[in-house]
C-alpha cells in the first residue's frame, strides 16, 4: 500500500513542479491550490505550450484569474510557468498577461514593471503600455498624450482585411465598435480615460467604456 501511495504522489508532482511550489512557497502554493491548482494541475499546466496556457479561454491560466479574490495566484501562475515551463516562445505577452493580473490585484509596482518589460518593437503596443502605465501612475496628461498618439496609429489595409475576415468567421464573438478600422486597444485607453482615478479592475471592466 506505501509502494502504491509514493507512485500515486509521483505521478501528482515532478521536479519541475516541486521546483514552482518551493520557488512560490507555502503561502503562495497553498492560495494557488485554494484557486484550484494543486500539484496535480500544476503538473498539467506547466507541460502546456505557450498557445494552450496563454490563449486557451477554458483552460491554461484564464479561469484562475477570472476567480474572484485569484488574480494574484494567477500571476504567481503565470510566473512559475514562464520560469519553470520551458515552453515560453514570447516572454513579451506572458510578461503583459502577468503585469495585468498583479494590476487587477492592486500590485501597482509589480504590474508596472511587468508592464514595461512587455515592451515590442511595435509602435502602437509601445502606446498602448505607455497609456497602460499613465493610467497606473495617476498621470493623466501623460495618458491622454499617448491616447492621441496612439489614435494616429491606423491599421494597415492588409490587418483591417484580417480583422474583418475574423468578424466573418466568428460572428458570434463581441468587439468594441470600430474594431476593424481602429488602433488596436485604443478602445481600452479610452476605458482607462473615462474611469481616470479608478482601479485598473475598474477601468478594464465593463462600467467604464469611453
Amino acid at each position: 500500500m506505501f509502494a502504491i501511495m509514493v507512485f500515486v504522489l509521483a505521478l501528482l508532482t515532478s521536479p519541475i513542479s516541486e521546483a514552482a511550489l518551493a520557488d512560490l512557497g507555502p503561502e503562495r502554493s497553498a492560495a494557488l491550490a485554494e484557486c484550484g491548482v494543486d500539484a496535480a494541475r500544476l503538473n498539467e499546466l506547466l507541460a502546456l505550450d505557450q498557445q494552450a496556457f496563454d490563449q486557451d479561454m477554458d483552460g491554461g491560466w484564464r479561469p484562475v484569474g477570472w476567480e474572484p479574490g485569484c488574480e494574484s495566484a494567477a500571476a504567481d501562475l503565470i510566473a512559475v510557468w514562464r520560469t519553470h515551463s520551458g515552453n515560453m516562445i514570447d516572454r513579451g505577452i506572458i510578461d503583459w498577461h502577468e503585469g495585468q493580473m498583479r494590476a487587477h490585484a492592486g500590485e501597482t509596482e509589480a504590474a508596472i514593471t511587468l508592464f514595461e518589460q512587455a515592451r515590442s518593437g511595435s509602435a502602437a503596443w509601445n502606446l498602448y503600455i505607455d497609456a497602460t502605465v499613465a493610467f497606473m501612475r495617476r498621470n493623466r496628461p501623460a495618458l491622454e498624450a499617448a491616447r492621441a498618439e496612439l489614435a494616429q496609429m491606423r491599421p494597415s489595409e492588409a490587418e483591417m482585411a484580417a480583422r474583418r475576415r475574423f468578424l466573418e468567421e466568428n460572428p458570434d464573438v463581441t468587439v468594441p465598435e470600430g474594431f476593424a478600422e481602429q488602433p488596436m486597444n485604443l478602445n481600452v485607453v479610452d476605458n482607462l480615460i473615462a474611469c481616470f482615478g479608478r482601479s485598473y479592475r475598474e477601468a478594464y471592466g465593463e462600467g467604464c467604456e469611453g
